[in-house]
């Protein structure tokens, strides 16, 4: 991402965004602590009444399509902040000056620890996933509605971890368990991220996986995307 000539960014070296931003980094320690029994809870739920409806094959595909809609939905937003908004943008200001800091500094994030790393999807996953179980409840509670809660909470699972993974790629030495994962594509591999921070920085945006980049790059599906926003007003940052 290049930063854009107007961007606080380009007035002073980039500062890491916990450093100017107390009550966020407090936001994202509590977020983070509640993701992990909530997701074990949804996870539970959900996977019990499929075992004992006798849906218990449904399992690992489940488990494929929740890393698949991560790897997408990780794309999709990894594309949308590196080309528009800016870290003043309502709602998701905070998340963009991460990705607008993350191009100056691509190694700084094997700096943060696993709160600042992970919390910030955390934020967005806590009440979702609350939600995803109260409406499960609400539902009834069946095979179908218990399959599309634990769909959900396994692609918002992969969603809390891509950040870690993406920090993975990054980091300049790995322990051979790290370079096992990567090689055998289980999660983000270096060489296949560096195509994404090589000019013009614009495909394999997919970061929990990767697996969806070269899909996705084939299809022109970012670019595709561009041109529908633009035809309807929505114009991309200048020199994204």
């Amino acid at each position: 991402m290049i930063t854009h000539p107007d961007s606080p960014l380009s007035e002073a070296p980039p500062a890491r965004v916990e450093e100017n931003h107390p009550f966020y980094t407090a936001l994202l320690h509590v977020s983070v602590w509640l993701t992990w029994p909530l997701i074990a809870l949804s996870v539970w739920l959900s996977a019990t009444v499929l075992g004992q409806s006798g849906y218990a094959w449904s399992l690992p595909l489940l488990f494929a399509g929740g890393v698949l809609a991560s790897d997408f939905t990780s794309g999709l937003f990894h594309w949308f902040f590196d080309n528009y908004g800016s870290p003043q943008t309502p709602v998701f200001g905070q998340t963009i000056e991460l990705f607008r800091v993350h191009h100056d500094l691509p190694e700084d994030i094997c700096n943060s620890g696993l709160v600042f790393t992970v919390g910030h999807v955390c934020l967005w996953v806590v009440p979702m996933i609350i939600s995803f179980i109260g409406a499960w409840y609400l539902a009834g509670r069946g095979p179908l509605v218990s399959a599309l809660l634990l769909f959900a909470t396994l692609a918002n699972l992969f969603l809390v971890l891509t950040n870690l993974f993406h920090k993975w790629a990054h980091l300049p030495k790995k322990p051979a368990w790290m370079l096992f994962m990567q090689e055998y594509r289980l999660v983000l591999e270096t060489h296949h991220h560096n195509i994404h921070h090589t000019p013009p920085f614009d495909t394999y945006y997919c970061i929990t996986t990767g697996w969806l980049n070269p899909l996705l790059r084939a299809i022109k599906f970012f670019p595709r995307m561009e041109k529908f926003l633009a035809l309807i007003g929505v114009q991309k940052n200048q020199g994204a």
